[in-house]
């Protein structure tokens, strides 16, 4: 099972888990938001995806060092080992 190095570099679900950094063992994106909801509650799933299980549309994701929308991660899958690091949208103006 691929190895997901989580970099939390700020916002919520930082704020949520305590620490900047997780390894996650998952084979896609979903799993990696269901092993989150496990541990962390469903105020992840929230964090991450809209009522439809569309990707929040202010949420990038580096993977590897390419970033993505989060809707083009949604079906990914992780066939070795990534550093995923989560991009909230910032607020303000």
């Amino acid at each position: 099972m691929p190895r997901i190095k989580l970099q939390l570099l700020f916002g919520p679900l930082r704020s949520l888990i305590g620490r900047d950094e997780i390894i996650i063992e998952a084979g896609d994106f979903k799993e990696v938001i269901d092993k989150l909801v496990q541990s962390y509650g469903k105020v992840v799933e929230r964090i991450f995806c809209a009522e439809r299980k569309k990707g929040h549309p202010f949420h990038f994701l580096i993977i590897n060092g390419r970033s993505y929308a989060i809707e083009e991660v949604l079906g990914m899958k992780f066939n070795n080992d990534i550093t995923l690091q989560v991009w909230p949208a910032l607020d303000g103006g």
